[in-house]
């Protein structure tokens, strides 16, 4: 097993669904996005995160969590199981993305000990109390394919990249997300609504480098103009390829399952 770190998670879900293959001068934006995937998070992969928001009256509130992805040639599967607070330990989230199909939604909530599905059309949903929200995940898990495309090339940071639109459909605006030619790395993504204004913005905004010579990031900003909120996202002990069981990934299953030894 290989360990790297993992950003913007959130934005590779969504991009799980897609499977060609071709060298890169010669793909579409929909092969840059699957193979960035494969790339950068491959079949399956465990990842601790710890997310900073300021939501005490401006005090700094930290979430720390696990995420776990394992994709199949029929579906993709997303576990999250969150560690910090205090409040939100044992709550857990599982997303389910069928192979062109719609996808689905649950969270187990410990004080209860019941697993409630999720309406992905209720975008003001709050994930475990950490400021993103079910709008976020709508926009990184497509019911189906979103009509991808490269609108123009850009350099950020001194990186050459590729900006690929993807629409969020019935007229609800897109997102453009900046994809290094490098690495095809995931370094910055824009939600964009109907008026034409960014709502929210996810930024790498520092990297690190593998003994093998490989930049992968480890932290990103996450920005909601409106509400002048800023929150960090940092990455840690990442590992793939590794078996992720059964279990973690059924929806009868997730909420009360052992996972951790």
């Amino acid at each position: 097993m290989e360990c790297r770190s993992v950003s913007l998670i959130l934005f590779f879900i969504g991009m799980s669904v897609f499977t060609l293959h071709h060298t890169a001068h010669a793909m579409t934006a929909q092969e840059i996005l699957d193979k960035g995937f494969r790339e950068n998070l491959g079949e399956s992969f465990r990842v601790a995160l710890e997310l900073t928001s300021p939501q005490d009256k401006g005090k700094a509130v930290k979430h720390a969590f696990w995420f776990m992805g394992r994709r199949t040639k029929d579906k993709s599967s997303y576990f999250v199981d969150f560690d910090q607070p205090e409040e939100s330990k044992g709550l857990r989230f599982l997303f389910v993305v069928p192979t062109g199909g719609k996808p689905e939604a649950y969270m187990y909530l410990p004080a209860s000990r019941k697993t409630l599905p999720l309406v992905m059309d209720d975008s003001s949903a709050d994930l475990g109390g950490t400021g993103l929200t079910m709008e976020d995940l709508r926009a990184f898990i497509p019911e189906g394919d979103k009509d991808a495309s490269i609108v123009k090339e850009e350099k950020i940071d001194g990186r050459d990249c590729y900006v690929i639109k993807i629409p969020n459909g019935e007229g609800k605006g897109y997102r453009l997300t900046w994809i290094t030619k490098d690495g095809l790395l995931g370094i910055k993504t824009q939600h964009v609504g109907m008026n034409g204004k960014p709502t929210r913005e996810f930024r790498v905004v520092e990297f690190f480098e593998t003994e093998q010579g490989k930049v992968f990031p480890r932290e990103e900003e996450i920005t909601i103009p409106d509400k002048r909120i800023k929150m960090r996202l940092r990455q840690e002990h990442a590992v793939f390829g590794i078996e992720i069981p059964d279990e973690v990934m059924d929806p009868k299953q997730f909420g009360t399952f052992r996972w951790k030894i």
